[in-house]
């Protein structure tokens, strides 16, 4: 489903990566643990095509990412970074249909039953949607954010610390709402010793 093929990265002078290589298979639940500054969100951003290598290739779902096909790449996989920015000035409601405003989504519209579902399954009060996302914790952010990448039902999701604003009982919610879902791949990066238990494939760096 994802696999790094002999990655380099150098950054600023400093040798990130060297032929670095592993898989991710379709379903599993993987990691990247490392230290900071180890390359983990670098190695997200790449599959994403945010950030290319200075050798090496990225393949997923069995094609090699380059610039004919990122786009459609994109439409299998949803990313979350470390932090939401940007939505401050809106409503957590207008947070969570902003991405089905965009043509390829709107197949995935989300009604109020999914949604007020979504946030009672994460342990979010259904009040919580008429509040401006400035008035927002950073673990409810967190939980808003995989509550999106879940609704977009992509093939893969990519998530960048997701726990690290949790607390325990959050971070077990966040783990029956995603990662005991079988046909979801998630690659995340994470140094919660936690979330880790529940990963199947760790790769550490």
């Amino acid at each position: 489903m994802i696999s790094y093929q002999n990655i380099s990265l150098n950054f600023e002078g400093r040798q990130i990566f060297s032929n670095l290589s592993f898989e991710v298979v379709k379903g599993q639940k993987a990691a990247l643990k490392g230290r900071s500054g180890s390359g983990k969100t670098s190695l997200l951003s790449m599959a994403m095509g945010f950030l290319k290598p200075d050798s090496g290739k990225i393949v997923i779902d069995g094609k090699e990412i380059n610039g004919l096909n990122i786009k459609i790449l994109r439409k299998q996989m949803c990313w979350l970074p470390q932090s939401i920015a940007g939505f401050n000035s809106e409503s957590v409601s207008a947070m969570l249909q902003h991405p089905f405003s965009f043509h390829y989504n709107k197949r995935e519209q989300p009604g109020e039953y999914e949604i007020r579902n979504s946030l009672i399954t994460l342990g979010l009060d259904k009040d919580l949607l008429n509040q401006s996302l400035d008035k927002v914790s950073g673990g409810e952010k967190q939980r808003l954010g995989i509550i999106i990448c879940k609704m977009l039902k992509r093939k893969i999701i990519l998530l960048d610390e997701p726990t690290s604003a949790l607390d325990k009982e959050s971070l077990n919610l966040v783990v029956e709402y995603i990662m005991k879902v079988p046909e979801l791949t998630v690659l995340s990066a994470s140094h919660d010793e936690e979330w880790l238990k529940y990963c199947n494939n760790i790769i550490e760096l």
